[in-house]
This record gives C-alpha cells, structure tokens and sequence, in this order.
C-alpha cells in the first residue's frame, strides 16, 4: 500500500536530497568509534554543556538552549572538537580523532545533552517533590502522597523544603536522594532501551523500503564532515550560500538581542499577533493566530516535501473553522474543538497505518525469531532488538507495578506513548521538523482517563494507580517520546558515516547514563543553592515545570472529590482524529496525486500554531523555486536554508545563550528566545 518509491504515496520530493538507501558503504570497526578517548572527551563535554544549561536556561532564563534540534550545547561542542581537532591535524597527528570518532562523539552528546532539557530532568524533578511541599488543608495533596512508595521521592520534609527554597548549606543532601535518582534512572534506561529497539525494528523498511531522507541526519552529517548535499568532507563550511543564510539569521536575531537591550533598536521581533485583525464575532474565535518568525522552521522546511508543507498550514487553518462553526452554531463544550486530543487520534492512526506498511518486514523479523535461515539486516539483531524492545517494556510495567500502578494501566500508558513515538520518529524522517513538540504532549495519559473516566479509579478505590500516573505524565510531556527520532536519526548517520551502528547503540545508551549523571547534578546544585522556586523565570512557586507539576495534582485532587464519567465530546474528537489520519493515507494509497497528507494533519493538530506560518512561508518559495529552477536549482540552494538553520542555531543558541547568560542586566529584561 505504499506510494512511488515505497513511501506513503510519495512522502518526499523528487528534488530532496539523495535517499537513504542510495549511499552503500561498508562499516568500519566498532573499535575505531566509540574509543575511551570519546567516553572521556564525552563525559567533560556533557559537564560543560550541562553547567551552560545551568546557567542559561535556570539561573538567566534568556534561552532555552537544550531546547533545539540538534541542541545548542551539543552544536557547541562539536564545533570545538572539529576546531581542536584541526589543529591537531598539523601539530600533532597522533592525536587527531578519526571522523568515526567524532562522528560517534556528536552522537552521544545529541543524546546526553537533552537529558538535562527542560524536557526530561526538570520536569521530572518537581513531578516527585511537588506533592510534598504544595501539600495545604486546602487540597488532596498530602493523601495522595501516602499512595506512592517511599523510594519514588526523598520522604524528608526537610530536603524538600530546601530543594524549593534553597539550603542553608547550599549542599545536595544525595544520601536522601540515592535512591529515587538510582530507581528511576533505571526506568528511564528501560525506557530508552524499548524505543531503540522498536526504532532498530523500523530502520531497514523506513531506510531501505521507503527510503527516507532523513533531513537532520544530513545536517548532522555535514556538520561532521560526511557530505551529502555538498562536494566533499567538510564542503559545507566553505560553502558560500550557506554563509548568506547564516547571515541571513544571524542579522534577525542580532536586531531583536539589540533591541531587548536597548528598546530603541528597531527590529522584526519575534512574532506578529494576526489575531488581533479580527475583532468582530464569529471571526474573532480564530484567535489565537498567531505568525511566528521561526528561521529553523523555515530552513529546514525547505526540505520538507511540498504536499506536506502545504497540508500543514491549509489543515491548520481548516481546523480554525472548527472554532467558526462552534460559534455560529452554539456549539461550545470546554474544551472545543479538542486539537488535542484530536492530534493523538492522528497520530495514533498514522502509526497503525506505518505499521500495516510495515507487516511484510515485521514478518520476516518474526521468522528470523523463529529460527528462520533469511538475514534481516537492521543497525542491531532481530533477536537482540526484539530482546531489548521486550526487556525495556517489561522494565517499564514492573516499575509502575512496583510503584502501585495496575500493569493492566501501565501496559495501556506505555503503547500509548510508544504510538506516539512511532509517527513522530516518522515525521521526523520524512520532514526533519527541527522540534521536540511537535506530537500531543500530556494527551497519552489524558485519554486513557477520559475513556474510563476517573470515577472507574475512584470506585473502586485505585487511587494509588491514578497517583502513579500523574506523577509519570512527565513522561509522555517531554522529549521521551521524541528521543526515538534522535536514535532513528543517529543509525542513519552512523550508516553515512561507515560506523557499526550496534555499536553506536551502546555508545547512546553510555550517553543517558552521562546525561542523566551531570543532570541530576547540574540541577540539584542549582535547586539547592539558589531554590527551585526562583529558577527559570519563576517567582516564589517555581518555574514553568513546577506549575506543571502543581497543576497535574490540583487535576488529580480534583478528580478524587468529584470524580468524573468517560468525556464523551473528547473521546469523539479522539476518534474523530484516527479517523482522519487513516481516511488521508487511505485517500493517498488509492489516489496518488491526492493533496492532503496524514502527516501534515498530525503536525496541523499538535505544533500548527507555530509551523503554520514558517510553513507556509516556505511553501510559497519553495514551489517558486522549484517551478523556475526545478530540482537542479532547488538543489544548489539547499545550502542557503540549511545556514538559516544553522545560523539561527548558532546565534540564538549559542552566542546569544553564552553572552545573554554573562550580561551584567536584570534577566527580566533580557530577550528570552525559545530555540526550537
């Protein structure tokens, strides 16, 4: 059921870059990549990337400079190594690294960097401690906390006290926090373990079948000196169209760091409110409308196929006419039109279609299992990934077990997650969407809720399980789910790059366990000294992933006093969603030149308020170059928007993360750019 050249009825441009499967080379030893020096050069460089983090995204808040894809720190380092390596090329060649080992090195810290993001370390900090310390006579808070285990969260009032409000020591109290941090730790490694395996399951039909072009994994690879898109190694750093585009986004944010430090500064800003233009009812329902000026979007949606380009922003804009009807016709439930939760039915439906793409391949793996005599190539074994994949899912039920969650409910959480991590990963793959959001964040938990609905807990006194999942939903609201694209992405580089890509699996599981090593360091440092309540732009209740956290157990406090029925509007809407995304890619198997695509309903429910824009800006160039020029020229200027990436990258990551954290000016004054 699959389209020309055996993706989803023609995922990619005939002009994109080359397909994956198109580039054979032979491995070169395992040895030659993931050597100590990297583990070491590896270690020192998350530590630093981790202080940075510290220091810019907690202590300044002017960027959240993990928040990119690839991450800023993770840039930074690599281009250090690459400049130091250089000079040990002409003084001393011995020590020069190979660009296996380099290559292996960017991949470990891609994935140990967001370790320590605003997505998996400081979300999941207050998800354990908020209970105890927001606990009040006026909420539930402390009776939910006697469902949980003495070993999820350290049990001393005194600790937590000191991790919201500082210590007067300033000095982690680690003994109180051995055990939480090494048990889940281990579900986080169980975790990752299961979505490597799935992703290494997928590679040969996604790589080899459907050849998918892999966007970020050829930026990764230019950066790394393995060239694709350019005339050799290291091509695209002389490329002189790239330098236009890095100019290009380097004056963009330079103007508007300028002005937040001096308002008299003219610039372009950082968004234009649309919304705003339509005051009379019922037009005035489509706000928020807002027009992001986002330069990575607009870089490396230059590769994005044009049908998805153009089904991102069109479906968006559609689904504005829910708020429309709503209003003409009355109908206006809270929470109306459900984006959603209409997003997880896209995306739940998108991957059972993969999946169905997918069976002859899943087949073969399962005679392999058998004992089967066919080889299915793959980056690790049929045998090892299907051992991976069933180890870390079992890791992750006997965690929630262990923690007094039903398996039944942890079984139905983690296949909700693992969906969602299939179509991302796919959307990654075939667009290259620089973003961690773009997928349904918090919606893997809040479905399975709104099918039974919470008096089903409540009735039969399983207040322990919703306890568990509340605390757990941290997961399913950061990058975890997004962290099987990285992996997707690093065998895809590790395949360009000639490296044995088993070993490139234990080199990234080595890497979470640095990540999560100098994360929880970095942030506990950090808490203890200064008090969460203060750091990343909060005020005297904690940051954004503190609120978060607070605001998940006022919902489940609420939901013990008056417990609720199944939500009928949001579990149609749920349907309404899969149903689309199934009906799309069924429009597009039996209609090849259909215009629609399911992917582009999944990022229009999830992240279309910030990619419609950016998307439809680049929409409207690309189709005009490539209606000009045609695939030669929309070629020759695939440099120009990857250095709009990389120089939006580069100057609001990295120089604007380093200089904005160092400047001696209040932080609230200070321009705070989301980057990614």
């Amino acid at each position: 059921m699959a389209g020309p050249g055996g993706k989803l009825c023609g995922g990619m441009d005939a002009n994109t870059l080359p397909q994956a499967g198109t580039i054979p080379r032979e491995p070169e030893a395992g040895a030659r990549s993931l050597s100590v020096r990297v583990i070491v050069l590896a270690v020192l460089l998350v530590f630093f990337a981790d202080m940075w983090i510290r220091l810019a995204c907690l202590i300044t808040f002017v960027a959240n400079i993990d928040n990119s894809v690839p991450a800023a720190p993770a840039m930074l380092g690599l281009l250090l190594v690459l400049g130091v390596n250089g000079l040990l090329r002409r003084f001393a060649r011995r020590w020069e690294l190979s660009r296996g080992e380099i290559a292996t090195l960017y991949i470990m810290l891609l994935i140990a960097v967001p370790m320590a993001s605003l997505g998996i370390i400081r979300p999941f900090l207050p998800s354990i401690t908020a209970l105890g310390y927001f606990a009040a006579p006026e909420n539930e808070f402390a009776s939910l906390a006697a469902h949980l285990p003495t070993w999820m969260a350290p049990q001393d009032p005194g600790v937590v006290r000191d991790y919201f409000e500082a210590g007067a020591t300033e000095a982690v109290p680690w003994a109180a926090w051995a055990v939480p941090l090494a048990a889940w730790s281990g579900l986080f490694i169980c975790f990752f373990v299961a979505l490597m395996s799935a992703a290494s399951l997928l590679v040969p039909q996604w790589v080899d079948g459907d050849k998918l072009s892999f966007p970020l994994a050829t930026f990764n690879a230019e950066l790394v000196g393995v060239s694709e898109v350019g005339r050799g190694a290291g091509s695209f750093f002389r490329n002189p169209l790239m330098w236009v585009g890095f100019a290009l986004s380097f004056t963009f944010n330079a103007f508007n760091v300028a002005q937040s430090i001096n308002p008299g500064v003219r610039a372009l800003g950082l968004s234009y409110d649309l919304g705003a233009l339509f005051t009379e009812s019922p037009w005035d329902s489509v706000r928020p409308l807002t027009f992001y000026y986002r330069p990575e979007h607009v870089g490396f949606g230059y590769l994005v196929p044009l049908e998805i380009l153009a089904s991102t922003w069109v479906l968006y804009l559609a689904l504005k006419a829910f708020n429309i009807g709503g209003r003409i016709t009355g109908y206006n439930p809270p929470g109306y039109p459900y984006l959603e939760r209409q997003s997880l039915g896209g995306y739940f439906g998108m991957a059972l279609v993969l999946l169905y793409m997918a069976r002859g391949h899943l087949g073969r793996v399962l005679e392999a299992l058998r004992g089967g005599s066919r080889e299915v190539p793959g980056p690790l074994s049929p045998r090892l990934s299907a051992a991976g994949l069933l180890i870390g899912s079992a890791g992750f039920v006997v965690f929630c077990w262990a923690a007094g969650m039903r398996p039944a409910l942890a079984v139905a959480f983690l296949v909700s997650m693992m969906l969602v991590a299939v179509t991302f990963t796919r959307i990654r793959g075939e667009t290259g969407t620089p973003s961690n959001w773009a997928f349904p964040f918090g919606q893997s938990k809040a479905v399975l809720l709104a099918l039974t609905g919470t008096s089903y807990w409540v009735r039969n006194r399983d207040i322990a399980s919703l306890t568990v999942l509340s605390v757990m939903n941290f997961l399913s609201r950061g990058y975890f789910p997004s962290m099987m694209a990285y992996q997707m992405e690093n065998f895809e580089l590790a395949r360009r790059a000639q490296l044995r890509r088993d070993t490139i699996a234990l080199a990234m599981v080595i890497a979470v366990v640095i990540g999560l090593w100098w994360g929880y360091y970095t942030h506990l440092e950090a808490f203890y000294k200064f008090g969460a309540n203060v750091l990343e732009g909060g005020t005297t209740a904690g940051g954004y992933r503190t609120s978060l956290a607070v605001q998940e157990f006022n919902s489940l406090s609420s939901a013990v006093v008056a417990p609720s029925g199944p939500e009928r509007e949001a579990n149609v809407f749920f349907g309404f969603g899969m149903l689309v995304s199934i009906g799309l890619a069924m429009l597009r198997f039996r209609f090849l030149r259909f215009p629609l695509h399911p992917l582009g309903y999944c990022l229009a429910s999830s992240y279309g308020y910030l990619l419609w824009a950016p998307f439809f800006t680049v929409y409207v160039v690309k189709a005009a170059i490539v209606r000009i020029g045609g695939a030669h020229l929309y070629r020759q200027l695939i440099p120009l928007f990857l250095g709009i990436a990389f120089g939006h990258f580069f100057t609001a990551g990295i120089v604007w993360g380093v200089v904005g954290a160092l400047l001696p000016i209040d932080p609230a004054r200070l321009l705070h750019i989301d980057v990614g």
